[in-house]
């Protein structure tokens, strides 16, 4: 660029050290896939075949001169080695004139593909370029037949929370790896980071990194598209941008909807935001819900009636009923409603507690208009955690403080204080007792010491919690671990309590189990 724009002077007068047009020609072919994602192209005014092919300057070093006749060299590019010809020549013949059918011939098989996809057929490749003279020469190409593709595990973090695992390249865009493809698809995180439409990310995400079945991409499903583009499209145009035209919905079908959660009847399944219902059996949900709110935002605000419910032990199942009632379970598109034995067994666990705070059960949530049949009459989670698992449920229900969440470390921890049988893991009742605990115990350290800078516990305040005095303060998962080893200490304190005939607590513990329990 900067040799036609101000070229050197050479030695002559008036003598201008102008650009090879092959240093042109590969400047073009390098730069054009970039210049197509960025939706430009190259200047008309920089016509290659304006420039010469000799006396010029075919790289920033050196010139380029008059060259003796190339001589045949081994082809030692991977693609072309299995060819019906061993030698090659260079310079090559990409702007020469020759082999115009068999460039014809691939150009009407894989020029239309090329096309569906918002690809041009390459300047550089255009069949009337070249003759027929050397068409004598040109074997019959077939195509060999190759092993079909295998399925990889996603890699790009952006669709690592897909529903599917695994993905197959090439992809829907042509791009032959995942690294190629999440290279692309990062031009599109503004867009869902401002989350104008949840239906977004899964319809990039099923074309850049399609899941694999057998080998073979499944199609993106064109009511997705729809749906993502209707919301993101205007945003995109207020800031000059046009919906990619590599993504027109009008290429994609409906084969597929329901595979990605798109019902019959035109209902999307979509990823649960509301804090309260997240680490359930389930992570997809639907509005309108069974209460009719619109939206996730208008059913979290609703359902801020039942939380003071649902952080008592009342009932087991309350928290998930509930959920299933203001986001309920969404499959394929359709929603999953509670059975009415299931709302039964909530409302038998909570409702004396209400009554006792003179709240009576909602009349919207009469168990007499659920279904009992074609419905869901259980939790259908685990039954059994490891610390693992707990760690991983406890993020996803948001018990973290300004985007910190627990280690593993203090999981451990909370594992051994609810682990009531000591078999390693935790039931259903054991983790929702541990859920309450957790909630507690980040609800003590948002409101009285994470609002201090840097959080901080005083040394009053350590001393009431019979923690030690900590230097610049104490972070969240730090306070949950010391207050989770002393709560273990406490139970292993009473679970060793003497039965005297006096007005005290006194606990027989053995040097051993004492030391044991201190450093845990």
């Amino acid at each position: 660029m900067c040799r036609v724009v101000v070229p050197e002077c050479g030695s002559d007068d008036d003598s201008r050290m102008k650009p090879c047009r092959a240093l042109c020609e590969k400047v073009k072919t390098d730069c054009e896939s970039p210049f197509r994602t960025k939706r430009l192209y190259w200047p008309t005014r920089l016509r290659c075949e304006s420039l010469p092919e000799s006396n010029c300057v075919q790289s920033q070093e050196s010139p380029v001169t008059p060259t003796v006749p190339a001589t045949c060299q081994q082809i030692t590019v991977p693609l072309c080695q299995d060819m019906s010809y061993t030698e090659t020549v260079m310079p090559n013949i990409e702007t020469s004139t020759s082999m115009q059918n068999a460039c014809e011939q691939a150009r009407s098989g894989c020029g239309s593909l090329m096309s569906k996809f918002g690809f041009p057929w390459p300047e550089a490749l255009k069949c009337e370029a070249f003759t027929t003279e050397s068409c004598e020469r040109v074997p019959d190409f077939s195509v060999a037949a190759t092993a079909r593709p295998t399925c990889q595990p996603i890699t790009i973090p952006l669709c690592r929370d897909l529903r599917y695992t695994e993905t197959v390249m090439p992809n829907f865009q042509g791009h032959a790896t995942q690294e190629e493809a999440g290279l692309e698809l990062s031009q599109f995180f503004p867009l869902i980071e401002v989350k104008c439409s949840p239906y977004l990310k899964p319809f990039l995400c099923s074309v850049y990194v399609p899941e694999c079945v057998s080998g073979t991409p499944r199609r993106p499903c064109r009511t997705l598209c729809e749906h993502a583009r209707s919301k993101c499209g205007p945003l995109l145009t207020e800031f000059g941008f046009p919906w990619p035209n590599s993504l027109r919905c009008e290429t994609f079908t409906t084969e597929s909807c329901d595979h990605y959660g798109v019902g019959s009847s035109g209902g999307i399944c979509e990823p649960i935001t509301i804090p309260g219902c997240q680490g359930l059996s389930y992570n997809q949900t639907i509005v309108p819900n069974l209460l009719g709110h619109t939206s996730q935002r208008e059913a979290g605000v609703k359902m801020s009636f039942f939380n003071s419910i649902v952080q008592t032990v009342c009932s087991v199942d309350i928290r998930l009923f509930v959920c299933m009632v203001y986001a309920p379970q969404c499959l394929a598109g359709e929603v999953q409603r509670p059975c009415r034995s299931f709302c039964e067994k909530a409302k038998s666990g909570c409702e004396h507690l209400m009554t006792r705070f003179g709240v009576s059960w909602p009349s919207e949530l009469q168990c007499n208009s659920f279904p009992e049949e074609m419905c869901v009459s259980e939790d259908s989670r685990p039954e059994m955690l490891n610390a693992v698992g707990l760690l991983a449920r406890l993020n996803a229900g948001g018990y973290s403080v300004r985007g910190k969440s627990l280690s593993l470390k203090t999981a451990h921890l909370l594992l051994t204080l609810m682990d009531a049988d000591k078999t390693g893991d935790l039931d259903v009742v054991e983790v929702f007792k541990l859920e309450h605990y957790v909630a507690a115990a980040r609800r003590e350290y948002v409101e009285s010491y994470e609002s201090m800078n840097p959080p901080s516990v005083t040394q009053t305040q350590m001393k009431r919690l019979c923690l030690l005095e900590s230097k610049g303060g104490i972070g969240y998962d730090e306070f949950m671990r010391v207050l989770t080893k002393l709560q273990i200490l406490r139970d292993r304190f009473k679970a060793h309590l003497l039965s005297l005939p006096c007005d005290c607590q006194v606990a027989s513990f053995s040097l051993k189990q004492f030391m044991k329990s201190a450093i845990i």
